[in-house]
Parts: structure tokens; C-alpha cells; sequence
């Protein structure tokens, strides 16, 4: 960006691969998401390109923490900071007890509509499947967010279905999206042409746009 130093390089060091890890047992008091479990090694294989040893990784909307436990097992080089409403810690609690993993902090308590934690030395802010869920509002609270934790560098990667120039991919997007939208007006699958203007009017470039199975994306902004 004009104005703008250009961070110093920081040298890709070999960030381990330590082989597809199974899920964790689940209680009746453990939370679950199926759609985690199915999605989670294609995004770690999108992630692992775009991180380096010794990141440090805020989630927002870590949920239960599968995704933070199966990325923090095979990324061990790579510090995780998970967050979400008070209501969703106490199951990601038990998640990350039972991962017993040093390079994931301790679950921060992060509402899109409070005033955050402030947060020091954040490399990379990642979600999945949450801008489709919140509203337009919270979504722009989502980026400026991320803006502020990454200061004058660092990427955003979100996760998700998306639109683009106005069209959905496929008839199961078009379908979902008019699911959420009947459910809660202010939801939907976000287009990715307003997600580029209200990044770009934080200080980030536009979207490198990397494709994913089931007709999901991730997208990637850098600043």
C-alpha cells in the first residue's frame, strides 16, 4: 500500500507435517461440528502455504476447536489463539484440554458486537463459515478488527462460500444462500466484490482467491 514500509521477509522455515491426525473422542457434553471434521484438511493444506514458523494465529469464531486442535497438531511451529462468544468457551475448553497442545493459547473471549480484547504480535487472522452467519455489520466488525490485531502487516483468511460479481457457482450455493436469507434477513453468502471494497478501505490489497471443495473458497488479504 502507498505510504507504506514493506514488512521484512521472513524466511519460509519447513513447517512440520506430522500426518493426518484422528478426531478426538466425543462425550455427550462435548460440542461437535460434522462440517469441521470434513473441511479441515483441505483448509490446513490452503493454510499450511500461507503461514510461517513462528506466526501467531487469532481465529475468530473458533466455535467448538476442532479446526484449532487438528491445525495446532500438525503445525506445531505455529501459535493459535482461539476466540468466540463466552456461551461457545466452555466447550472449546474441553477440545483444547483434551489436545493437550502447547501452541494453542488459552480461548479468548471475542463477541463481533463488544469491544475486543486488545491482542499483541498477530500475524494472521483466520475464520471459516462465519460471514455468511453474521450480519453486514458484524462482518465489517469481523475486518476492522482483524485490521487492528495485524497492524501495519499480516493476512486475513476467511474461509467460506462466497459470491462473485453477483453470482453464486452452484445451485447448492444459490440454495444455502436462500435458506440463510429466509432464516435471517441480515445473513447470506457475502459477495466477494463488497468483501474486496471493505478491505481495501482497511488498508488491505484485494483477495487472492483460492478455490476449495464444495464449492467454497479461501479467500486471502494482505496488508
Amino acid at each position: 500500500m502507498p505510504g507504506r514500509k514493506s514488512p521484512p521477509e521472513r524466511r519460509r522455515t519447513g513447517i512440520t507435517m506430522t500426518g493426518k491426525t484422528e478426531p478426538l473422542p466425543v462425550t455427550p457434553e462435548k460440542p461437535f461440528a460434522p462440517s469441521a471434521e470434513r473441511n479441515r484438511h483441505a483448509i490446513l493444506d490452503a493454510l499450511r502455504l500461507e503461514l510461517v514458523d513462528d506466526d501467531l494465529v487469532l481465529e475468530f469464531g473458533s466455535g467448538t476447536a476442532q479446526h484449532v486442535c487438528h491445525f495446532a497438531a500438525e503445525l506445531p511451529a505455529v501459535r493459535w489463539q482461539p476466540s468466540d462468544r463466552a456461551d461457545k468457551l466452555p466447550g472449546m475448553r474441553q477440545w483444547i484440554a483434551e489436545c493437550k497442545l502447547p501452541n494453542i493459547l488459552s480461548p479468548l473471549e471475542l463477541d463481533l458486537s463488544a469491544v475486543p480484547p486488545i491482542m499483541d504480535g498477530v500475524t494472521l487472522c483466520y475464520t471459516a463459515n462465519t460471514l455468511h452467519i453474521v450480519s453486514w455489520p458484524l462482518v465489517e466488525t469481523l475486518f476492522a478488527q482483524a485490521a487492528t490485531a495485524l497492524g501495519n502487516s499480516g493476512k486475513l483468511c476467511v474461509y467460506g462460500p462466497f459470491r462473485f460479481g453477483g453470482e453464486h457457482i452452484s445451485d447448492g450455493n444459490r440454495q444455502f444462500d436462500q435458506q440463510l436469507r429466509a432464516e435471517d434477513p441480515a445473513s447470506g453468502i457475502r459477495d466477494v466484490q463488497d468483501l474486496d471494497r471493505l478491505a481495501q478501505g482497511l488498508g488491505f490489497s484485494s483477495a487472492r482467491q483460492i478455490s476449495m471443495p464444495a464449492n467454497n473458497h479461501l479467500l486471502v488479504w494482505e496488508r
